[in-house]
């Protein structure tokens, strides 16, 4: 599976649980959640900033720390989801893109 196909099913599919391994933007740490598309509990009504797509971010709620963040698409490693065993995301490298 590719980070794009991940990116469009996760947008496709509200309310899903899953489980992601990735590696954080701002810090290049490897970080583990168990998280949820869909969910519109504490939403204030104001909305984002910025477009999510276009970032190549996924919004989800974090259900451990019981709170809204953001997954780059392009940094996932792993991704558990539809009751099915750990999947391999295929990183796209920017350099190659050239």
């Amino acid at each position: 599976m590719t980070s794009k196909e991940l990116g469009e099913l996760l947008r496709a599919d509200t309310g899903q649980f899953f489980s992601v391994e990735f590696v954080k933007r701002t810090t290049g740490e490897l970080r583990f959640m168990n998280c949820r598309t869909g969910v519109r509990k504490y939403v204030k009504g104001v909305g984002a900033s910025y477009d999510f797509k276009e970032k190549n971010l996924v919004c989800v709620y974090d259900m451990v720390n019981k709170g809204y963040r953001t997954i780059p698409l392009e940094n996932v490693l792993r991704v558990k989801l539809h009751g099915k065993g750990w999947v391999d995301v295929e990183r796209e490298d920017k350099n190659d893109q050239a």
